[in-house]
């Protein structure tokens, strides 16, 4: 095809002329030159970006599910001396997988509302997903038991997970069976 082409309304065609490709198609001219092709494929890339900048943004703020549920009428803590040990039993049903464990604390509120630090005889609890209740006992000690007063103590535990989110903090559910007694001998 020449610079003399005939081009009737039905003809599509491309034309190079003075270093520029020019398409004519059904009467209309269109230019076709590397900085249009660029601003196209700029353009694409940009949309491609936005999109996928989106889902991540939905991803990082959507709500997301939690990562267990207590079952706090199977907790149970043995009560005895502030210098012995004490049997913790613990029930939760664990809706997701994709979060691991990073902390694990545990303290205890004593009789006077001093809080002291609690020692595990465990580091971590594992286990999968499931619908069922899944119980897991473990022992307490303090640090420094003549600082504990005796009388009615709460345990409290607060567990830091690293999730596709971010961090998620769980602690134990405010409830009556995490009250022990602290004896005094």
């Amino acid at each position: 095809m020449g610079y003399g082409a005939n081009l009737t309304a039905d003809t599509e065609s491309m034309v190079r002329l003075q270093d520029k490709i020019w398409i004519l198609k059904h009467g209309g001219i269109m230019e076709l030159n590397l900085e249009t092709i660029t601003k196209s494929i700029g353009a694409v890339t940009a949309s491609l970006a936005l999109v996928g900048g989106g889902y991540t943004l939905w991803d990082k703020l959507k709500p997301s599910k939690p990562i267990l549920t207590w079952h706090a009428e199977y907790f149970k803590i043995q009560s005895g001396p502030a210098g012995g040990e004490f049997a913790v039993v613990v029930a939760r049903e664990k809706h997701r997988d994709d979060c691991e464990v990073k902390e694990f604390k545990l303290e205890v509120k004593d009789s006077e509302l001093q809080v002291h630090t609690a020692k595990s005889s465990v580091s971590v609890f594992s286990g999968p997903a499931s619908h069922k209740i899944d119980k897991f006992g473990y022992r307490i000690t303090f640090a420094d038991p003549a600082r504990v007063a005796p009388g009615p103590a709460t345990l409290l535990a607060n567990i830091k997970y690293k999730c596709p989110e971010g961090e998620v903090i769980v602690n134990y559910p405010d409830h009556p069976n995490l009250i022990f007694d602290i004896t005094k001998k």
